[in-house]
């Protein structure tokens, strides 16, 4: 079986789709599964992570003002055609909508070649964050002509499933996420990093890209809320990176705490070593942060609403309200703080939850996907040509 992923974020940009295709490519290099990546150029950043098994092939790509990390590069279709010719893929998977995708579409559509697509963000719900409602219609109109060119459009969560059912998507399949344990566990508790972040306190921790479409206003504002309730007792720990991280620091609350963007074990120490993780955003496909606090052993209070409904439970392993509920949302993480009692059983039973979701079993799933599909259009194929 060979594969080729046509991606327009990829290592070293850090978020759900990133982190995913690095395992899924480490998963195949181990079944020696030979695998084509094309992706955006990161100019001068740190860009290696190939194989003897997997090839990268990156084009130029531009910043964009929404996402300055990210970088939109659009490949002239004569080299895509070349690369890709070269290495006669037996299936594409394309994992995002844009330049590089489009023309991951594009191939497999003029070489009879099987298509598997994924969706993993949800455009349309992030345009009011940015004052670009108004070319939803547009939008979506794109995005459902892209995606009926799929064999399977796969999908992280049932909720995400049910979006798409409802908007008229077709081919639908759910190709859910994992956790490593091994990464992500209370083992990794800190006495001197609390110390440090917040001697004494408690500290409500986030992770994830500091953007306004992760409605982190309900959670500064939760922040200021709880300062004034409680002076001096907690910390809002923000880990990530984003243009929102201009308005934390433009609010200058005493209790809000910036560290930036992290990876490896200092990420690992900082999820085991908070008291709760506070998780406002309503527009997750999946929410892949959250099983990673959940791992580590955190309660969750979070809004109710996304592809996090997949595994989080109200009063089971969390504490969940409506989206935009800030009253709801702020009693929730004052409950979590002084509930001893049930801080500890959303403890542990988060914990539990996320230790059934396991990567291996996720991705052992999606190879046999990947060989039914070939299968298939071979069958296909042979059939119009008797």
């Amino acid at each position: 079986m060979r594969i080729a992923f046509f991606t327009d974020t990829y290592f070293p940009e850090v978020n759900g789709v990133t982190n995913t295709l690095s395992r899924l490519g480490n998963y195949l290099d181990n079944l020696h599964i030979n695998q084509l990546v094309i992706a955006s150029d990161y100019e001068n950043e740190n860009q290696e992570c190939g194989s003897i098994y997997r090839k990268i092939s990156r084009f130029n790509g531009n910043k964009i003002s929404i996402s300055p990390k990210s970088r939109l590069a659009i490949p002239a279709f004569w080299d895509i055609d070349r690369i890709c010719d070269d290495f006669m893929p037996d299936i594409i998977h394309v994992t995002t909508e844009l330049g590089i995708g489009f023309q991951g579409m594009r191939y497999a559509y003029s070489r009879n070649i099987p298509l598997v697509m994924s969706y993993h963000t949800d455009y349309c719900n992030y345009l009011k964050y940015h004052n670009l409602e108004l070319i939803r219609p547009l939008i979506e109109l794109y995005l459902s002509w892209f995606y009926n060119f799929s064999c399977r459009t796969l999908v992280p969560s049932l909720y995400t499933l049910g979006v798409l059912i409802k908007k008229g998507y077709r081919n639908l399949d759910i190709w859910s996420r994992g956790i490593d344990s091994g990464n992500f566990s209370p083992d990794y508790r800190n006495e001197g990093l609390r110390k440090t972040l917040a001697d004494g306190k408690f500290i409500f921790l986030y992770v994830g890209r500091l953007s306004a479409e992760k409605s982190l206003d309900l959670l500064l504002n939760a922040a200021e809320n709880i300062e004034l309730r409680f002076p001096g007792q907690t910390a809002f720990v923000f880990t990530g990176d984003g243009p929102y991280a201009k308005t934390i620091k433009s609010k200058n609350l005493k209790n809000t705490v910036l560290t930036g963007f992290l990876k490896g074990r200092e990420l690992s120490e900082i999820y085991a070593s908070a008291d709760c993780f506070a998780f406002p955003s309503s527009t997750e496909t999946f929410g892949n942060v959250v099983l990673e606090a959940m791992a580590s052993g955190l309660p969750v209070a979070a809004v109710g609403s996304g592809g996090v409904t997949d595994f989080l439970s109200h009063n089971y392993n969390s504490l969940l309200c409506a989206p935009d509920n800030q009253d709801f949302f702020i009693n929730n993480l004052v409950s979590i703080m002084q509930n001893n009692k049930l801080r500890s059983q959303l403890s542990v039973n988060a914990k539990n939850s996320a230790l059934f979701r396991d990567w291996n079993s996720i991705f052992a799933g999606l190879v046999n996907m990947y060989a039914d599909t070939i299968k298939k259009n071979r069958q296909y194929t042979m059939q119009l040509s008797a």
